[in-house]
């Protein structure tokens, strides 16, 4: 019974750790607790954007892979309507991270852009060498 017990108040604990939220606010108070100069910010700030530069180059995979499928459809990389979706869950996200909309949209927005053209190129560029 006291295993149990232990097991449980880990599992409670572990629960706990990971439900912390990550927030504007909870990024921000980091930022307070563990930077106390602009280099320090900006050493942050080249982790965050050599991060972001990862995962943006993971999501044009994505978008290329996307040009692939429908280059054997449609050959028609805009769908509004996918856009309009995304941005409804951008919205929702932002929401529940405290991210200001009008961050989050815009930069988005130009991602979204830049990916229908990117893989409208890619379309493109496969339909006449096929």
């Amino acid at each position: 019974m006291k295993h149990v017990l232990v097991m449980v108040a880990v599992l409670f604990l572990s629960a706990q750790a990971f439900s912390e939220e990550r927030t504007l606010e909870y990024f921000y108070e980091n930022a307070k607790d563990n930077c106390h100069d602009i280099a320090s910010i900006r050493v942050e700030m080249d982790r965050i954007n050599n991060e972001i530069l990862e995962l943006l180059a993971e999501r044009t995979a994505y978008v290329k892979r996307a040009g692939d499928l429908k280059s054997r459809t449609t050959r028609i990389a805009d769908d509004r309507q996918r856009v309009a979706d995304q941005e409804k869950k951008i919205s929702d996200k932002s929401v529940e991270l405290q991210l200001p909309l009008e961050v989050s949209i815009p930069s988005f927005r130009v991602i979204m852009e830049t990916s229908i053209q990117y893989q409208q190129s890619y379309i493109d560029r496969m339909a006449s060498s096929g």
